[in-house]
């Protein structure tokens, strides 16, 4: 790869390290050539990160939130802030939050607009952007058919938030303090 005649080659820093991530998230074998992982991964049209938590998920039994969680981390911030409203936007997000982390607020946020039966009124009610959620929803879809294609299953967690985290540390380990 360091070879290839590119129009406009990269930094080799920049090639260097996207390689050495791509072989830290196991998509890459000792050659440098895709793993098995790194195939299944290539299916997906995601960030390596990305593709890697939701395919460990089928693993973990918690595919149907990592879906959702990947979908959500796919479109533009759900949330909105008018300036005249901004202390009531606040007040409705923080019903969101979740201690675990951003991720699973972004979880919630999704569940609690599917509960609504995709509602675009209570998406103006809790300031949530409808045209984000309809596009994380869709994204979603599209990642269905591709897990549905390559035989991945779908397992709910529930509650058992511990799995999720497990799940999303498996892709985004170097962001871990």
């Amino acid at each position: 790869l360091l070879g290839f005649d590119f129009m406009a080659p990269p930094p080799v820093a920049t090639l260097v390290g996207a390689l050495e991530s791509l072989y830290a998230l196991g998509a890459l074998d000792e050659e440098g050539l895709l793993s098995r992982l790194g195939r299944k991964m290539a299916e997906f049209p995601l960030e390596p990160n990305l593709s890697k938590m939701l395919i460990l998920s089928v693993d973990l039994g918690c595919s149907e939130e990592i879906l959702t969680i990947t979908a959500m981390l796919s479109v533009e911030n759900p949330f909105y802030r008018p300036k005249d409203k901004q202390a009531q936007a606040d007040m409705r997000k923080a019903k969101f939050h979740q201690a675990e982390g951003d991720h699973l607020t972004l979880l919630a946020v999704y569940k609690g607009w599917e509960a609504s039966k995709f509602s675009s009124p209570w998406c103006f009610e809790n300031f949530v952007q409808a045209r984000s959620m309809r596009r994380a929803q869709d994204v979603r879809k599209q990642l269905v058919t591709i897990m549905d294609r390559y035989r991945l299953l779908l397992f709910s967690a529930g509650k058992n938030y511990k799995l999720i985290c497990k799940a999303i540390t498996a892709g985004f380990f170097t962001n871990a303090a």
